[in-house]
Order: structure tokens, then C-alpha cells, then sequence
């Protein structure tokens, strides 16, 4: 079985019970949640959830904010408080969703670029980076099977993501989850995670990471040899090859030119 993993999605679906978001994919008409029992209880447990996503998987799951550009060099983190319960399958819905979560509560989901340190990618941290002018971060905050306009307005509205804002986000989180605990029967469960391969989301963020290392090393004038050496398989010995082609050095041992050199730093700067 392929290695699965769970996946912030947006909840809305089609008339037929199928995810907007997966329109696109093959048999989408067959893409649905895992459904709930009668004798479920929808909010049987209450977790904080984080997930780091790249760019194009964002906007697949319909969470993503903004477009693919410069996507080498961002990522998607989305931070959930929910109270859920989850359901898993031997066989997959439609060949792909081994899984789903449903529930309701908090999604906050930022999109992290231009970052600069080499912070954990975490919620917190992202909110020091972006105080410290480490990175550029939009972000959003929906509420997810909560139908109260009162409890939605002491959300933050958008703005420029500060630990002042992450503060208020996490006190916003702990009145959200009181009040779910209070009014349950207010809540409406929606599908909100799908347990999938994560072939999804794996190798376009391992081919941008790897992209971006390549890019890094021809800035340094390190040879392809250097490189590969250096990358001790964490990075696609494929596409950092392939970066180097790019650059028209095929010589594992061929030191990257000065134009080289400013022809990568163009493409970081991007």
C-alpha cells in the first residue's frame, strides 16, 4: 500500500456528494468523503492539527491562496482546531480517499514565501519569521461547520500575519473551541481532511526543494559533483542534474561560470 497521509481539503462538495475540489481529477464524480454512520458522533475528539503542503497541492485541495507563482520558493501551512471524528476504508473511494475527517471548527491557512531562516516549519515559528521580516505571509481564517455569525466576528479579518495576529488567532481558537463544546448541537460536521497518498503532495515539494538547492549551488559555483555529494540524497539527484543541464554543464567536475552564477541568482530572485 502507498504511504498515506492526511489532507486539508475544502468541504464543499457537488450536488452527487463529490468534492469541488477534485473536479478535475480523474473519476471525480466518484471522489467523495467517507460517509458518517448514524451512531457517529462527529466530534468525539478535539486536535490541532498542522500540515505543510506545497503550493499546487494547496490549490488541488481547494485551501490554496493566490496563484503557483513563485511557488519554488513557497509553501502552504494550514493550522486546524476541531473538534472530529475520522473513518478509514480498506478500499479506497474512487481509487484514491482512504479516508476522511469530519468536523467542524478552525482553519487557518497561511502561505509562507521569500522565507529566509531556517526556521521549523511550524505555526509559531512562521509568526517570529514573519515579525522579523524572515518571510512574506498571507493568510486566511474560515470557520468550518460553525453557523454562528456572533461566534465567526472575533476571528481577525485579514492583515498582515504578526505575532500580534498569530496571538489573537490562538486566543480566537480557544473561544472558538469553547464555544463548540457548549453548542454541539450547533455544529454541522463537514469533511474537512482525506486520507490520501501522499504521492500528492511528496514530490512536487522534494522537486521544488530540489530545484532550489541546484539553483543555490550554481550561485556558489559548486560543481555538479560538489553538489550531488553535498545534496547525500535529500535532494533529486535527477533534477539537480538537470538544473546543471539548464546551465549547459553536463562535467561533474566543471566549476559553474560567473554567468552561470548570475543566471541562477535571477532565477532565486524570481
Amino acid at each position: 500500500m502507498a504511504n498515506l497521509n492526511w489532507f486539508p481539503i475544502n468541504p464543499l462538495r457537488k450536488e452527487d456528494g463529490s468534492f469541488y475540489a477534485l473536479a478535475l481529477m480523474e473519476n471525480a464524480e466518484e471522489l467523495k468523503p467517507v460517509a458518517l454512520d448514524a451512531d457517529d458522533d462527529p466530534f468525539a475528539q478535539f486536535k490541532v492539527i498542522q500540515s505543510t503542503l506545497n503550493i499546487q497541492t494547496a490549490l488541488d485541495l481547494g485551501i490554496g491562496i493566490g496563484s503557483v507563482y513563485g511557488s519554488f520558493k513557497s509553501f502552504v501551512l494550514s493550522y486546524e482546531a476541531m473538534l472530529f471524528t475520522e473513518k478509514i476504508v480498506t478500499n479506497p473511494i474512487g481509487g484514491k480517499i482512504y479516508g476522511t475527517r469530519w468536523g467542524a471548527g478552525l482553519r487557518v491557512v497561511l502561505k509562507v514565501s521569500d522565507i529566509q531562516s531556517k526556521t521549523s516549519f511550524n505555526f509559531g515559528a512562521i509568526a517570529a519569521a514573519a515579525e522579523l521580516g524572515l518571510a512574506k505571509v498571507e493568510y486566511e481564517i474560515n470557520g468550518i461547520g460553525i453557523n454562528s455569525p456572533n461566534i465567526l466576528k472575533i476571528l481577525p479579518g485579514p492583515g498582515e500575519f504578526s505575532f500580534e495576529n498569530y496571538t489573537k488567532i490562538l486566543e480566537a481558537a480557544e473561544k472558538v473551541k469553547k464555544y463548540m463544546a457548549d453548542n454541539s448541537d450547533k455544529l454541522t460536521p463537514q469533511p474537512f481532511q482525506v486520507f490520501m497518498s501522499d504521492e500528492i503532495n511528496k514530490d512536487v515539494f522534494k522537486d521544488s526543494q530540489s530545484v532550489l538547492y541546484a539553483a543555490k549551488n550554481v550561485v556558489s559555483r559548486n560543481t555538479l559533483g560538489e553538489a550531488l555529494s553535498k545534496s547525500a540524497g535529500k535532494y533529486s539527484s535527477d533534477i539537480i542534474e538537470g538544473f546543471y543541464a539548464k546551465m549547459g554543464i553536463l562535467d561533474d567536475h566543471v566549476k559553474p561560470s560567473r554567468d552561470d552564477r548570475r543566471e541562477a541568482s535571477d532565477f532565486l530572485d524570481v
